[in-house]
């Protein structure tokens, strides 16, 4: 695999995903019930949580609806950074649209970005659909990054697909990745592997399962991890 190409035609994807058009923004309002603007209770609540720290890095943010979860319950400094400019755009919407511009600072960043980060910078992280859907080379590095800008004591939410078999997944390679069109949609590890991963770097406090909408089983892996 061509991790630079790899992550590249990411990029392109996820600017597709999250592009929203003017008039799609036009109609938009803010919710009352933050739940509504999360995939799943399970990953509000673990947002919910990092409302406690006192510096929030949301990475991967999409259109940052975690980071509006910590800051409306107790963060006032979350960083919430995407490295395709579409959901940064996005992202930078929705913040203006909950009046969170004071608590929320939104970019589009390169992929090295955290490298940039000072040590000990954040107390907590939320990552979500980003570790399993890159190149091992890159999530390892985002990984090992994340336990050099955290601070101890800090509070990772990681949130991860479900474990793609031959049997749930046709496009499943021999090698453990899943290509749909070209682009890289999952890199599938167990439960025991991604811990053991994790472990090197933090203490897996907690492991849990949860399902997005329309799904009937929880088999999407949500990890909490302290420093």
């Amino acid at each position: 695999m061509d991790v630079k190409s790899t992550n590249e035609t990411l990029v392109n994807f996820w600017d597709k995903v999250y592009t929203v058009s003017d008039e799609e923004k036009q109609g938009a309002t803010a919710e009352e019930d933050l739940k509504q603007i999360c995939p799943s209770e399970k990953l509000f609540n673990g947002a919910k949580s990092l409302g406690a720290c006192k510096k929030v890095l949301d990475y991967g943010c999409g259109d940052a609806w975690a980071s509006i979860v910590a800051a409306m319950n107790g963060c006032d400094d979350v960083t919430a950074v995407d490295v395709a400019a579409a959901a940064a755009d996005l992202a930078a919407f929705q913040v203006e649209l909950y009046k969170l511009q004071d608590k929320i600072k939104t970019a589009c960043v390169a992929p090295d970005y955290l490298h940039s980060i000072a040590d000990s910078t954040f107390d907590g992280v939320f990552c979500s659909n980003v570790l399993d859907v890159v190149p091992p080379e890159t999530s390892r590095d985002i990984i090992s990054e994340f336990a050099r800008i955290t601070a101890k004591g800090a509070t990772l939410v990681i949130g991860m697909n479900y474990l793609a078999t031959k049997e749930n997944d046709k496009d499943l390679t021999d090698e453990g990745f899943v290509f749909v069109d070209g682009v890289l949609r999952m890199v599938s590890r167990s439960d025991e592997e991604w811990s053991e991963i994790f472990s090197e770097f933090f203490t897996v406090e907690k492991l849990d399962h949860f399902a997005w909408p329309m799904e009937e089983k929880e088999t999407r892996r949500l990890f909490i991890l302290k420093k």
